[in-house]
């Protein structure tokens, strides 16, 4: 572990469920960071592995305090990292995924980006992929996981303004919380979460709306892909089975999709007198409840599918999400 000193700024805040595979390993780079985090704020919704054991013996030798809170019932992914982040002290806050691996300088590099811009609310790196059996940064994936965003150097010019991050995120998410570090004091920004978000979803639509977001190029840190991935980038299933999962799936998923946006739209009408935005959120979740319903019919269904051309570039991603809702039987 390192010898460093804590730094006085950061809260690292991570949410375990049945992590015991990989945790160590997580809990090993954060405490081998050159700039060690002020403590660590550890939630575990109701884990029936090893997961806690090796927080509490984690505990023990970190070189900074470990909070760890056992939540009495299953909380869900969102709730978990709302009651996590409300602990924590530091000036900000870095997210956790319980099966990454950090790499040394992934603080250190993050956190100098935050002091130096006072107007900027968050900043956030690329990764590199680490597969399920792997165990080091020697056996990563080429691409990283900005390259299978398609997160590419005219994106991320184009996500350091708020209008530009505000139509790429309306396309798609570029953000994966656990590159992400944040100032704590936005936090009354974002808080409560809504229930229909994923935590880093909306923490990234309330920097976009509220403050800045800036991308480091840099990979800081490994992203782990696992098998079980149903839809994610480390699913190991085959073409017929993806397009399986697509046409059984995808339909309820814009459904619940737009309900996020309805709740980020009512969200921005009391906060933000921004109409353009509201209208640009009107726009997106007008083409998700449209791509709901897509026509059964294929001819119908292609036929409703290029009549909305240019919603699909401006509230998705283009051709490919064109293409994908071809396959909406």
């Amino acid at each position: 572990m390192s010898s460093q000193q804590p730094s006085a700024s950061v809260s690292v805040i991570l949410c375990t469920y049945n992590g015991a595979a990989y945790l160590q390993q997580q809990l090993d780079s954060i405490a081998a960071q050159s700039m060690l985090p002020l403590e660590l704020i550890a939630c575990d919704d109701g884990s029936s592995d090893a997961t806690v054991d090796i927080l509490e013996s984690f505990q023990r030798l970190a070189p900074f305090p470990v909070e760890i809170v056992r939540n009495p019932a299953n909380l869900g992914s969102t709730a978990n990292f709302d009651q996590a982040i409300r602990r924590a002290s530091g000036e900000f806050l870095a997210l956790s995924d319980q099966d990454d691996v950090w790499l040394p300088e992934k603080l250190a590099t993050l956190v100098p980006v935050l002091e130096n811009d006072p107007g900027l609310g968050g900043v956030f790196s690329d990764a590199k992929l680490l597969d399920d059996r792997a165990t080091s940064a020697a056996q990563t994936r080429t691409e990283t996981l900005w390259s299978i965003h398609g997160f590419n150097s005219r994106k991320q010019r184009q996500f350091a303004s708020r209008g530009g991050a505000i139509r790429l995120l309306l396309q798609s998410d570029v953000l994966t919380g656990a590159t992400l570090l944040v100032r704590s004091s936005l936090r009354p920004l974002w808080q409560p979460i809504p229930r229909s978000w994923v935590h880093d979803g909306w923490l990234a639509w309330m920097l976009a709306v509220h403050t800045r977001l800036k991308p480091v190029p840099e990979p800081l840190m490994l992203y782990r892909l696992h098998r079980e991935q149903q839809l994610g980038i480390g699913s190991s299933r085959t073409l017929k089975e993806r397009t399986r999962a697509i046409q059984e799936t995808e339909r309820a998923r814009y459904n619940r999709v737009a309900g996020q946006f309805k709740d980020l739209l009512e969200h921005v009408q009391a906060t933000a007198n921004d109409r353009a935005l509201e209208n640009q959120l009107l726009g997106k979740i007008k083409l998700l409840r449209q791509r709901a319903e897509l026509p059964r019919h294929t001819i119908s269904r292609v036929l409703s599918i290029l009549g909305s051309t240019g919603d699909y570039r401006r509230f998705a991603r283009g051709w490919r999400s064109m293409r994908k809702d071809l396959f909406l039987a």
